[in-house]
């Protein structure tokens, strides 16, 4: 459990998994280039900038970086057990569980106090934090890391996501929400009733609440009841009365609002992609006051390609869900999402196949699957092939596919709207892709042949023999 960010760094300090720049350093460009070091390197370091150009606030990246750091964050925690144990349901002791858990979740609503924002010195703008340019095609500078914080004018539901934050002057920045996320629901529902809808934004709080803002939970799910349940103690929310409620020991709070009927053309956004984001008009943010901590950092995330630690993130924290998912699907036995598709483009499956056009039957379940219904490429395998090895899944492609019969083209589907590829934004097609060998009862009239393979008792006595053999 960390009480705040400035805690967590401490922690990282501990664990010899930060490293401290003393060294004056330009928020354009300068700092991405750094993390972007750190993070081909693989060793899983944060980023302390000590000194940064025009800014007496540090700046902190790579906060994720390290799967150690994330496993001692949430490995073991009662949310990991609760999800995991979500894929035994159908046992009687399972049921208990997840009916402890339940209760859990429900103990778990986040606290309110009232307002302290009497410890916090008000800024005058957006320009005196230390926003960085990341990419040098990008439209600005944008805030990176922002967890922002919104309600539901119907129901009150509240909604934590990490939605990019394009700065277009000291008062204004975009507000980079996808129509199927949380922010734009409630922002809906605003411009339904006719209104302006209350925001606040928040850069630099306790790991946890940064990690249930990024997780796929879904939409109507507060996010800071999980990441209650993930530390092991209420989420403490201030409130003003004004705006939505923020975590107590945020660094950087952000009030304002945003007009649902205006909108501004938002990028080009160098995005986790390893593209820039095409320009579109997005929603815009209206900051009305601006509050930091004495000495507070600002975090930020730098994106580009699948070495930064989004994929870090992302691998971890699908992990954590892939119970979930498989339980929806028996046949299921496994899911791979590799790095290069950008997680949302390609989805492997390995599948135990026990009647007919079951495989498709799973990747059809994938589709209707939360975060997973973006991926535009699906496949499955038999359980014999090893999904992760690349090797493995082209052999199978290359052997167990015949084109016009076992790929299938979907249209007039849910896009990611990140995906430049399509030409409608949000709205695309699927190629799922039957890579399990076929059977008699799926209309395949010849011998599937059997693949070659050594009798496993002698394989593993020559194996041994010939380890021996080498020394």
């Amino acid at each position: 459990m960390h009480k705040d960010l400035r805690d967590y760094i401490r922690y990282l300090y501990k664990k010899g998994r930060i490293i401290e720049i003393n060294d004056t350093v330009k928020p354009d460009l300068e700092i991405t280039a750094y993390t972007d070091a750190a993070s081909r390197e693989g060793t899983g370091k944060t980023l302390l900038f000590n000194n940064v150009e025009g800014s007496r606030m540090p700046v902190v990246t790579n906060l994720f970086a390290s799967a150690s750091s994330l496993e001692e964050l949430f490995g073991g925690t009662y949310a990991t057990e609760l999800l995991s144990k979500a894929s035994r349901i159908k046992s009687q002791s399972a049921k208990i569980s997840m009916i402890k858990g339940a209760k859990m979740l429900l103990d778990s609503k986040p606290k309110i106090v009232a307002s302290q924002l009497r410890k916090y010195k008000k800024l005058k703008s957006l320009h005196d934090l230390p926003v960085l340019k990341i990419w040098p095609k990008d439209a600005g500078k944008f805030v990176t890391l922002p967890l922002v914080i919104t309600k539901s004018p119907i129901d009150q539901t509240v909604n934590v996501g990490v939605y990019r934050m394009q700065v277009y002057d000291g008062s204004t920045t975009g507000m980079h929400w996808q129509a199927q996320k949380g922010g734009a629901v409630h922002a809906s529902e605003a411009l339904e009733m006719k209104k302006d809808l209350k925001v606040s934004v928040i850069i630099g709080t306790d790991p946890h609440n940064i990690l249930s803002a990024v997780a796929p939970l879904p939409v109507g799910f507060n996010e800071f009841a999980f990441s209650g349940v993930a530390r092991g103690a209420h989420t403490i929310l201030m409130s003003n009365g004004r705006y939505p409620e923020v975590p107590a020991n945020s660094e950087i709070i952000i009030n304002g609002y945003v007009d649902p009927t205006e909108k501004r053309v938002e990028g080009p956004f160098g995005d986790h992609t390893g593209y820039y984001s095409v320009p579109e008009e997005y929603p815009v943010f209206h900051i009305e006051e601006i509050y930091a901590k004495p000495g507070a950092i600002y975090s930020a995330s730098v994106v580009g390609s699948s070495w930064h630690e989004d994929t870090v993130i992302a691998q971890f924290l699908f992990g954590l869900f892939k119970p979930i998912i498989k339980a929806m699907n028996e046949s299921i036995i496994d899911i791979y999402l590799p790095p290069e598709g950008i997680f949302t483009n390609m989805c492997f499956l390995s599948v135990k196949k026990r009647f007919p056009g079951e495989a498709k039957k799973a990747m059809f379940s994938i589709l209707g699957s939360g975060q997973l219904s973006f991926a535009k490429i699906v496949v499955a395998f038999d359980d014999d092939i090893d999904i992760k090895d690349k090797s493995s899944v082209l052999w199978a492609l290359a052997t167990r596919v015949e084109p016009q019969r076992d790929v299938q083209i979907i249209t007039g589907t849910t896009a990611d709207s990140l995906d430049h590829t399509t030409n409608i934004p949000s709205l695309g097609s699927k190629m799922l892709i039957d890579a399990t060998k076929k059977t008699r009862n799926e209309g395949y009239t010849r011998e599937w042949p059997d693949t070659i393979a050594l009798p496993k008792e002698l394989k593993e006595e020559v194996d041994r023999k010939w380890a021996s053999l080498k020394k």
